[in-house]
């Protein structure tokens, strides 16, 4: 669960089955509150004693047995592991009137004061869980919300004037040919008037220090090959990859928005200052605006790669490839060639 990252611990130590946890007295009594707090689903009240008994251990274990499909339930709750996320989300469904409500007091080794700051801490925990539930909700939305003002495509006056200002003696075909082999050359949107994306989870995996490999193995995933099957399923279409995208923006905002490809001519976001723009989020507005901006984008980062503006020049198709998708390039100097001698043939 992404969200607990921002806050800290609520237990300090692992919780249940005597010799295997510490138990220590708060700990206890906060996760004896969380059980009480979903008690619709558990089905009996739990005393908040701070004192961890057969009945708590029973209760973790039918929780993690029935809830989370354990085959072998060991009974214990860790700080970060499974069983505590889980009942932390449990607990933020429950509505905040019944959340903030005493439970019927049972009498506690600490006295009634101490019971009142252990709910008091796990409910200002709870609601700021949910606060960051809500913002990334409100993150997702605003990632998904189209802010295209229509200007979809491009004409030929525009490809016209993206030569003149590459100069250098670059072909007007060739700059067509890369939005041909990136986009199919017609528009760099998609259904949605959002801009065509791919997401790339290794790299995604990259930027984020690999620490969503597990709980979202699709998103974040070591590179095989180029397209591998975790891409295909991610990009099946824009409206996946979109849905993607929102997912891992939930997760981390920048790194997600530096992992996928943008627009008519598939620029990574993590090149957004070659494309002259301070952050990636400055990046991803301009593209989600119109495709003018998309090629605006892309003259930046070409003519910021010397490379691969000699190789635009000399229509030295392979040294294309090379420079504007990286060394595992595939076959695209043959798309390459083909899109630019299609063009030219249409003279």
């Amino acid at each position: 669960m992404k969200s607990l990252q921002g806050l800290p611990r609520l237990i300090s130590a692992s919780v249940g089955a005597p010799g295997k946890a510490r138990n220590l007295p708060a700990d206890v009594q906060c996760i004896q509150y969380l059980f009480n707090l979903i008690i619709p689903k558990m089905g009996f009240p739990l005393p908040e004693n701070g004192k961890c008994d057969g009945q708590l251990v029973q209760c973790i274990s039918q929780y993690q047995f029935r809830h989370l499909k354990y085959a072998h339930p060991d009974g214990v709750i860790d700080p970060t592991g499974r069983t505590f996320n889980s009942l932390i989300e449990e607990a933020v469904k429950v509505p905040v009137k019944a959340s903030t409500l005493r439970i019927p007091t049972f009498l506690n080794a600490f006295g009634s004061n101490h019971g009142d700051a252990v709910q008091a801490t796990v409910n200002v925990y709870l609601d700021r869980m949910r606060a960051m539930i809500e913002a990334e909700r409100r993150n997702r939305q605003l990632m998904l919300q189209a802010t295209c003002d229509g200007g979809m495509t491009l004409s030929d006056t525009d490809f016209q004037n993206a030569a003149t200002q590459l100069g250098n003696g670059i072909s007007v075909n060739i700059i067509k040919a890369f939005a041909t082999v990136e986009s199919g050359g017609r528009s760099g949107f998609g259904p949605a008037k959002l801009p065509v994306i791919a997401f790339e989870g290794h790299l995604f995996r990259k930027y984020t220090k690999r620490i969503y490999d597990q709980a979202h193995p699709l998103l974040s995933y070591p590179y095989v090959k180029k397209a591998g099957p975790q891409w295909q399923t991610n990009n099946k279409d824009q409206t996946k990859a979109w849905e993607t995208m929102a997912t891992a923006f939930a997760l981390d905002q920048e790194a997600a928005l530096m992992s996928a490809s943008w627009g008519m001519f598939q620029i990574m976001g993590f090149n957004f200052e070659s494309c002259g723009y301070k952050t990636v989020f400055e990046f991803a507005a301009a593209l989600k605006v119109n495709a003018g901006n998309q090629l605006k984008a892309f003259l930046g980062f070409c003519s910021k790669s010397p490379a691969l503006m000699k190789a635009m020049k000399a229509k030295d198709f392979t040294g294309m490839a090379r420079n504007y998708n990286g060394e595992d390039y595939g076959n695209y100097d043959v798309l390459m060639k083909k899109a630019y001698e299609k063009l030219e043939g249409k003279k």
